[in-house]
């Protein structure tokens, strides 16, 4: 009897030694691959390099790295609960909004603009479709780029009504139909058919279908919301000479009503990588719905950037495909994109835009990251 217990002891011992082994081996593996992530964010930023930057990632939703580099401020590093402006990552918070008031039967993907608008741009076809606006298959011009920041500029707090940026849309580029052609005036368009759809605002119906049952409490639509500090200050080359500036005190209401449904969403990395997880990998929307957004509908041949679906880029990182997107406003360049195969969602947030060489390091950076942290999924 003494020797059976003698034995099991043993055996329990081992056990017990091999699964602390395990557990060790395990955690100094983790260590490794986080000290190899905050390298390579590290390598990114500093003079001539990016400003500041956030990183979320996440596998099967679970955040497994946070990282951090670079400043806010000259005397203010970047830290996690830092909201930046996300740009066109705007869109797929947009068309996930469109999606979710089609499966709830209040509008339909072949309802066309003059269903819902009554506009008298003479630039605007109004029988182009939701569907259209929403995979920029319209030919309608943007309006981004024009005399309309003069306006801002001259008053900072003032807000443009979003009816009167329709009037800053130049003549069309082609039929409706005929091919994508990225345009932000889609995505005005969309937010006034939202408004109008729901008579509510867009940041009301957001935060009603989104981030408030997902329990995203940081995530904000400058248009509509108050954002709450802290808010990592954004800088811009405004002049072309090479030097970026702070435009923190720029960012009155004026600017937030021209982004609007292009580009006016603020979020912290780690709300925005889960918002990824929740709208690609979960059921934030139906799947029908999220089918349709994810399905390319223009191909571009190109080796990164290979199609867009509805208010979603498909793109190739660290050699897998991914859907998201990018973007680009004042002060700030972003990207959020998941691989539905791994589970993994990634953000990375950059305070600066306008910079010679931030779109390639922001690129880098993605490619980099991913390409370690695919590697440690499959080996």
């Amino acid at each position: 009897m003494k020797k059976i217990l003698i034995s099991l002891v043993f055996i329990s011992f081992l056990f017990l030694s091999c699964s602390s082994d395990d557990s060790k081996e395990q955690i100094n593996e983790e260590e490794l691959i986080t000290n190899k992530l905050q390298e390579i964010v590290d390598s990114k930023v500093g003079t001539n390099k990016l400003v500041g930057v956030s990183i979320s990632i996440r596998i099967d939703g679970e955040e497994r790295w946070s990282l951090q580099g670079g400043i806010s401020q000259t005397d203010q590093p970047v830290e996690s609960d830092m909201k930046f402006g996300i740009g066109s990552i705007t869109k797929p918070v947009v068309a996930a909004t469109i999606m979710k008031l089609v499966d709830e039967g209040i509008l339909s993907l072949e309802d066309s603009i003059g269903d819902w608008l009554d506009l008298n741009s003479p630039n605007v076809n109004n029988t182009v479709t939701i569907f259209q606006l929403l995979n920029h298959f319209t030919g309608i011009d943007g309006y981004m780029y024009t005399e309309l920041w003069e306006r801002a500029e001259a008053n900072l707090e003032t807000p443009i009504p979003q009816i009167e940026l329709v009037d800053y849309i130049g003549s069309p580029s082609n039929e409706p139909g005929v091919t994508h052609e990225y345009s932000n005036s889609n995505y005005l368009l969309l937010g006034l058919i939202i408004e109008e759809a729901t008579g509510k605002t867009v940041g009301e119906v957001m935060r009603e279908k989104f981030w408030t049952p997902l329990n995203l409490t940081n995530i904000y639509f400058g248009a509509n919301e108050v954002i709450p500090e802290p808010i990592c200050t954004p800088w811009r080359d405004n002049n072309g000479d090479g030097a970026l500036e702070d435009i923190k005190d720029d960012f009155g209401a004026a600017f937030h009503s021209i982004f609007y449904c292009a580009a006016d969403v603020f979020s912290t990395a780690s709300d925005l990588s889960m918002w990824a997880e929740h709208l690609y990998g979960g059921n934030a929307i139906s799947e029908d719905s999220k089918q349709k957004m994810m399905t390319s509908y223009f191909d571009y041949g190109h080796p990164i950037y290979i199609g867009y679906g509805l208010g979603a880029r498909k793109n190739i990182y660290a050699g897998k495909v991914m859907w998201g997107h990018t973007g680009g406003m004042r002060g700030y360049g972003t990207h959020m994109f998941y691989n539905l195969e791994k589970r993994v969602s990634i953000v990375s947030l950059n305070n600066q835009s306008r910079s010679e060489n931030g779109p390639v390091l922001r690129h880098e950076l993605v490619e980099e990251l991913l390409t370690v942290v695919f590697n440690y999924i499959d080996n």
